[in-house]
């Protein structure tokens, strides 16, 4: 069934209040920034992945790290085992697989074998900086969205301790994205990225709101 007024209202909602910190580090100068935004955030590392410099490229790739890992207390161990794994050899075919603004497959990512980055939950907030209006973010937080009622591309998805690559994952991954697309177009006229819709949903799991969460997205 569509969503009510009250559901769209709430969905909206979270998408407006989604609090995660905007947060990058400078490796320049070694120093955290705290962005004004997470356009900021966005913008500063959507550069960094894009750069024609290797050594931008890892900072981009540490900084997802840096910033996915916000509120975990072993980010910087995170950030410090990729930046002494990660060489200039796994920056210039991640510029290879990028080149031209293409958006590579969760599969091609992984098979850089870049340290800290095997499973899905960290791949896809790669291809959610690259391309913020048609990628987003799948991790634990939002495969617990799946409830098993509705079509929906996340009851689908195979997991484990990790949400691994595979053919099923990357099917139900870019099923994920195109319904918060969906989403987007149905009840917000599109005004919506696929990644502000993704964040919505995050922001409701966040604040204890799972059941709402579940309920919108099995009817959206």
């Amino acid at each position: 069934m569509p969503l009510t007024n009250q559901q769209v209202a709430s969905l909206q909602a979270a998408i407006t209040h989604y609090g995660f910190p905007a947060v990058y580090f400078d490796f320049t100068v070694q120093r955290p920034v705290a962005a004004a935004n997470m356009a900021a955030v966005e913008a500063h590392i959507h550069g960094q992945l894009t750069s024609a410099n290797a050594q931008s490229v890892l900072h981009g790739l540490a900084n997802v790290l840096y910033w996915g890992y916000a509120q975990i207390g072993y980010r910087d161990v995170r950030v410090n085992n990729f930046l002494a794994g990660a060489t200039n050899a796994h920056a210039a075919v991640f510029q290879n697989l990028t080149a031209g603004r293409v958006v590579p497959t969760l599969r091609q990512i992984q098979d850089i074998h870049m340290p800290q980055f095997s499973g899905i939950s960290f791949i896809s907030k790669i291809l959610a900086f690259l391309d913020p209006s048609n990628y987003c973010v799948l991790d634990q937080q939002l495969a617990r969205l799946a409830n098993g009622h509705g079509v929906r591309a996340l009851n689908q998805l195979t997991q484990g301790q990790q949400i691994r690559v595979s053919a099923n994952n990357q099917i139900a991954y870019d099923s994920w994205r195109q319904e918060c697309a969906e989403i987007s177009a149905t009840y917000f006229g599109g005004a919506y990225r696929v990644i502000d819709v993704e964040r919505g949903f995050f922001h409701l799991v966040q604040t204890g709101q799972l059941h709402l969460a579940q309920t919108i997205y099995a009817n959206a």
